[in-house]
């Protein structure tokens, strides 16, 4: 062994680890971005389908809303049997998102934006009750849950 070839696999193998390292704290960075690919309807359909007996909270990974994207609540209401009338929206201010009341359908007209669901729906035991961030005042005659499909803007 001639002098001085022990040093360069020594440089080499520091070198390893190194790169080891800077992999390592990006996968955590990259790990920390879950973008979903799953479709909104998709998202909100599940969501109010498993909490149709108990309410809840669900919160979707981040999304990218992008222009021409929609959702239909009568279909989401419907996957779980309940009541279109019994599910709400809120939008956030800064979101493109509009909600037609007498369609249930809610349309993105933006740029390619990211963001999230938030899907709340509580048992309704009187009257007047708000749900989420929706406005809508539910009443237990007309809906034993309600469900408030929150459209925000990741931080």
């Amino acid at each position: 062994m001639r002098r001085g070839q022990a040093f360069e696999v020594f440089r080499l193998l520091i070198a390893a680890v190194i790169a080891g390292a800077i992999l390592m704290v990006l996968l955590s960075v990259l790990g920390g971005l879950t973008i979903t690919t799953q479709a909104p309807d998709d998202f909100i359909k599940q969501a109010i389908k498993s909490m149709a007996t108990e309410g809840g909270v669900r919160t979707s990974n981040t999304i990218v809303f992008k222009n021409g994207m929609a959702v239909n609540l009568a279909a989401a209401a419907g996957a779980a049997v309940l009541d279109v009338g019994c599910v709400d929206t809120y939008v956030d201010a800064t979101l493109p998102w509009s909600c037609d009341s007498s369609t249930h359908l809610c349309d993105y007209s933006g740029g390619s934006q990211r963001g999230y669901i938030r899907v709340v729906c509580n048992p309704i035991t009187g009257t007047g009750q708000k749900v989420g961030k929706c406005s809508t005042a539910f009443d237990s005659t007309t809906c034993s849950l309600a469900c408030c499909v929150e459209f925000h803007k990741a931080a």
